[in-house]
């Protein structure tokens, strides 16, 4: 059962909602909020939290607005509730979305970005993608945030060495098992999947990167699959 917790300013909105949500088996409403003026119902905000806290939701489901509103009266209480809850996952709603704003509150914890022109129905298809622990944006916020990405990235010059300095001599310092790591990295896979695959844990593949990392003088990933690619190459 997905338990799910609301803090809304439209209550039209919020009532459409909980009357659809009824009719879902799977969909468990334990808490809601209205919220008209942050500042004169801070106590009842407050209250309400607390109350999250104890009941443990697995998404809170936040309008934009009130996100704003709460982070600039009180941005370090609101950290500070959502580390309490470090299980739950945040859905915010609004009516559009600034990319800037997408990954400041994606830093922060938030998983999904519905917009209310889309419909209830599909914010319970949002509702159950989230709980999983994959994210929703619609299309063209997702197209703005990868844009916004893209600008800053090219103005970096050192995300990725220039292919002729990456050194393949260097994965002679590797060990096999390094190696292995390496290998992996190049078919894209994440360290969940590279200890898997391993019969490693995932904090031993972080160690194993940190390693090669250092050895092969790399950044990231992507100079490692690139280097490993070179390397697989001139072998053959």
């Amino acid at each position: 059962m997905i338990k799910l917790a609301l803090a809304i300013r439209d209550e039209k909105y919020l009532q459409q909602l909980i009357n659809r949500l009824r009719s879902e088996t799977d969909i468990s409403i334990i808490s809601t909020l209205i919220v008209k003026d942050i500042k004169s119902e801070a106590e009842q905000v407050i209250a309400f939290m607390n109350q999250m806290v104890e009941q443990q939701p697995d998404i809170f489901l936040f309008e934009q607005v009130i996100v704003r509103e709460v982070a600039a009266v009180d941005l370090e209480r609101a950290l500070d509730y959502s580390n309490k809850m470090p299980a739950m996952k945040t859905i915010i709603v609004g009516e559009r979305f600034n990319e800037e704003n997408v990954i400041a509150m994606m830093m922060g914890g938030a998983r999904g970005f519905f917009r209310f022109e889309h419909g209830v129905e599909q914010l319970i298809k949002c509702i159950r993608v989230v709980v999983r622990g994959e994210i929703w944006i619609d299309a063209e916020t997702n197209t703005r945030i990868y844009e916004e990405f893209f600008k800053k990235f090219r103005k970096r010059r050192d995300i990725i060495q220039p292919l002729t300095e990456l050194r393949s001599e260097k994965l002679d310092t590797l060990s096999p098992r390094e190696m292995e790591v390496m290998e992996l990295i190049s078919h894209s896979m994440t360290n969940e999947e590279i200890a898997d695959k391993l019969f490693i844990s995932a904090k031993t593949v972080k160690t194993h990167l940190r390693n090669i990392f250092l050895k092969a003088e790399i950044k990231n990933r992507v100079e490692a699959a690139l280097l490993y690619t070179r390397h697989a190459l001139k072998s053959h």
